[in-house]
């Protein structure tokens, strides 16, 4: 069996495991502070970097605690891991750089990793729903 950083079923084998040993967690602050990425890219471009560093912090944790075992959510949470990791490397490289273009390119992959990470979420309730 091939394990994938942050899309394992670890610790848990069920969703139901999976979602109150921490998932649950790791799901809203993903949410939380790409959530404040998104609200930032508003701003002057000096906050970018902060915002954009503490979104690395979270999926750092998502990717250690693992990904949902649900098989529905699987791709959904590792696109959405993906994008957030590379979108905020990308906005905190921009950012340091005052390259603008690049920092808000990064930006535009967190927003797309929002929309995966609410199907992934949506897709996880369903199989808790259905126990």
């Amino acid at each position: 069996m091939t394990v994938l950083a942050g899309c394992s079923a670890t610790p848990a084998e069920k969703p139901e495991d999976w979602w109150s040993s921490g998932g649950d967690e790791r799901i809203k602050a993903l949410s939380d502070t790409a959530g404040r990425v998104n609200e930032v890219s508003l701003r002057p471009m000096d906050i970018w970097t902060t915002a954009c560093q503490e979104l690395l912090a979270e999926v750092a944790k998502a990717k250690k605690h693992g990904g949902p075992p649900s098989e529905d959510a699987h791709d959904f949470w590792k696109e959405a891991l993906t994008a957030f990791d590379h979108g905020g490397s990308e906005c905190v490289a921009g950012s340091a750089i005052k390259n603008e273009a690049r920092a808000t390119a990064g930006i535009r992959e967190v927003q797309q990793g929002i929309s995966r990470l609410a199907s992934a979420t949506s897709m996880i309730r369903k199989d808790l729903d259905a126990k």
